[in-house]
């Protein structure tokens, strides 16, 4: 789980319906199930304003935050599938619906459908400025001497940055503490804050923080090397 996939989906038949009806005759709703600023919302923001010009209607944008991508997701999946209501969605959603099997409330193969890949992201391990590593093994190195002391913050169970994250504690045999979000925002005004100290998400949102010295990079995690790579201690 070292890149970040970004989805786009529609409630299930949307597409077959909306040819017949001489689509679009009136504004879409597009939800998006996280906070503002993140990558999902921002590549949403990019996709739609394109799409919108070429369908000649209006996109609006509503951020519906909440259980990692659940709560938005159960209400698209709720909505009629008449290609009016779609929805973002990242990699970590596919691991939502293992993790919480049996306890959602919609059925995610039968009331939505993929429509395409939007986007594609490496994602960087950041720390807060006071922390003491300057690198992935002083990370480890210092986990492995604080167990259960170091917390690492996340826009949600299951998303990108915890399994990322869960993926290095357990190659690296530390203990780290998991601390949730609503979003990557929050997750990162707290790891300022040093509420939490370690934070994973894509470069384009943690990078202008880490030049400003807000909070410090410790690692990009990607198969293919990054131009970002030399801003990274």
């Amino acid at each position: 789980m070292k890149m970040l996939r970004v989805f786009l989906l529609a409630v299930l038949s949307a597409p077959l319906f909306c040819l017949s009806q001489g689509y679009p005759n009136k504004p879409i709703r597009w939800v998006v199930p996280y906070t503002g600023g993140g990558i999902t919302d921002v590549v949403t923001r990019v996709v739609t304003q394109k799409i919108q010009t070429a369908l000649g209607q209006p996109i609006i944008v509503d951020n519906r935050p909440g259980a990692n991508s659940i709560l938005g997701s159960d209400l698209v999946a709720k909505a009629p599938p008449d290609g009016y209501t779609m929805l973002t969605v990242i990699a970590g959603y596919a691991a939502n619906v293992t993790l919480y099997q049996g306890k959602l409330p919609f059925d995610p193969a039968k009331n939505l459908v993929p429509v395409s890949l939007a986007g594609i992201a490496p994602l960087i391990l950041t720390a807060n400025v006071n922390f003491p590593a300057k690198d992935v093994k002083e990370l480890i190195a210092y986990a492995k001497a604080h167990p259960g002391k170091v917390n690492f913050g996340s826009s949600g169970i299951g998303a990108a940055a915890h399994l990322t994250t869960e993926l290095l504690k357990q190659t690296a045999g530390i203990d780290m503490v998991h601390v949730p979000y609503k979003g990557t925002a929050p997750a990162l005004t707290a790891e300022m804050a040093n509420d939490i100290q370690i934070l994973v998400d894509v470069p384009s949102t943690l990078m202008p923080h880490v030049r400003g010295g807000r909070i410090k990079a410790l690692a990009m995690l990607s198969k293919k090397s990054s131009t970002l790579r030399s801003s990274v201690t």
